[in-house]
């Protein structure tokens, strides 16, 4: 990776990310889906499948993975930095639909020039969320890649939370159920194959849901809770659809009998899930598992 120059690398993530967003074959393939406020939500550092974003915004989830290990990686969007990425760490951001300049460039600290000269015009469409990958070509590139295979790369991955988004374009992302309310805290519980039960929930995942109520009981400014239920694609629509609709009740009946008022917490049922898209079906797959889950989103008033 030594002797690369940092201008060709800039250029190329360019003309990848490019070509991502001008094909529409491209769109389909991988594209399945992506208010400001002062402060920061708090999120999960660990990777967990993005419920689809409002139609008003679209999702970026850009990723490093640690055997690309270039140095770190400022992401800039509109010319202005977002966040720096070391390998091993992705970030996941929401701009309103339209056209927006991106760019990531490789050991630009700390003058960042390349956030003035780089970029391409990118065209993002509404409710979409798209997959960016560092790799390695001539110097470091960014290329597009389907979900289903971000997806399983990304669960090894933590989220980088140590800096504050300087770009003023990005957007705190507002997901679909959550209306207008900023989500303070997006995050997701696994149940076992075909289970719905509390003891069918994954025993991490009971754990996680122990700190979600933990959050909510010590925070003055929830306003709702929202659960959507999923299933992978193994059996029938119509059944799924209920097991996705039972899977969120249970994470319902959890909270409540946790302490939690029932009258702020929404509950749906989606049926099949989208990371569920492509799976076989053999029921250890990596996608079937992140599959079978329910989205939580605390959110403010």
């Amino acid at each position: 990776m030594k002797g690369f120059k940092k201008v060709n690398n800039v250029m190329k993530s360019a003309l990848i990310i490019s070509a991502m967003f001008a094909s529409a074959s491209l769109q389909a393939q991988v594209f399945q889906g992506g208010e400001n406020n002062t402060a920061a939500p708090s999120l999960t550092s660990q990777y967990f499948s993005m419920p689809q974003v409002v139609p008003e915004q679209a999702q970026l989830v850009y990723y490093y993975p640690a055997s690309v290990n270039a140095g770190p990686i400022n992401i800039y969007v509109d010319k202005e930095f977002h966040t720096a990425l070391l390998p091993g760490e992705f970030t996941a951001l929401c701009v309103n639909t339209g056209q927006h300049v991106l760019a990531a460039a490789v050991n630009d600290a700390p003058l960042y020039q390349q956030k003035a000269t780089a970029g391409v015009h990118a065209n993002f469409n509404g409710g979409k969320t798209y997959f960016v990958r560092s790799a390695v070509g001539d110097g470091v590139v960014s290329e597009a890649v389907p979900r289903q295979e971000a997806e399983k790369e990304l669960l090894e991955m933590n989220r980088n939370t140590r800096l504050i988004n300087r770009a003023s374009s990005v957007q705190n992302c507002r997901y679909v159920g959550s209306g207008n309310d900023v989500t303070l805290i997006m995050d997701a519980v696994l149940f076992q194959f075909a289970g719905s039960r509390y003891d069918q929930m994954l025993p991490e995942s009971q754990a996680k849901l122990d700190r979600l109520v933990e959050f909510t009981k010590r925070s003055n400014n929830v306003g709702s809770i929202n659960l959507v239920g999923y299933t992978d694609g193994i059996g029938k629509n119509e059944s799924n659809r209920r097991l996705s609709q039972a899977r969120a009740e249970t994470v319902r009946q959890a909270l409540v009998n946790a302490g939690i008022d029932g009258a702020i917490i929404n509950v749906q049922g989606q049926g099949v899930a989208q990371t569920a898209g492509g799976c076989s079906k053999r029921q250890d797959d990596g996608c079937n598992k992140m599959s079978r889950r329910v989205d939580v989103m605390i959110n403010s008033h």
